[in-house]
């Protein structure tokens, strides 16, 4: 772990253990450390003594923000198979395909698609059934149009890579 007389170089990967949060060590100001999340925003003020600069570092490459994105040269643009709260869309850019939130967006698309598949197994199972109700029709639709949103989704953040 750093100690105060001896702080990070400014870009490195440390870890807030007070808040249990990652971000980049910017400098120091009164004795306290400036971090700033990775993808971006506004810095926080971190005992030195709270903070640990990570052993492994993330490939520079690694940028992303949500609703927008921040393009590191050499890297692709991958649309994520999920939303921020905000309900808009997130990017990773990265050169690494096996990264850990590469891998993670992988077996995300994986289980929409699962999903999917499921879902119509169901709905063609239900236009067999002579005597669906209005309700049930509104829900079975209202899934589809879910799952299709999500297919589509992956389609387009596949035909981009």
């Amino acid at each position: 772990m750093p100690t105060h007389q001896d702080p990070p170089q400014p870009g490195t990967l440390v870890r807030d253990t007070q808040r249990d949060t990652l971000g980049t060590f910017m400098g120091e100001v009164g004795g306290r450390w400036l971090l700033r999340p990775l993808g971006g925003g506004l810095e926080w003020e971190a005992e030195p003594s709270q903070v640990e600069a990570m052993a492994e570092a993330v490939p520079r490459a690694v940028r992303y923000r949500f609703g927008e994105w921040t393009h590191t040269p050499g890297a692709g643009l991958r649309l994520l198979p999920w939303s921020s709260p905000e309900g808009k869309p997130c990017y990773l850019a990265t050169a690494d395909e096996d990264g850990y939130l590469s891998r993670l967006a992988g077996g995300v698309e994986a289980t929409q698609l699962s999903m999917a598949e499921d879902l119509l197994g169901h709905a063609h199972a239900m236009l067999d059934e002579p005597k669906l109700t209005v309700p049930e029709l509104k829900f079975t639709v209202a899934r589809l149009a879910e799952a299709l949103s999500d297919t589509l989704r992956v389609a387009h953040s596949r035909g981009r890579r």
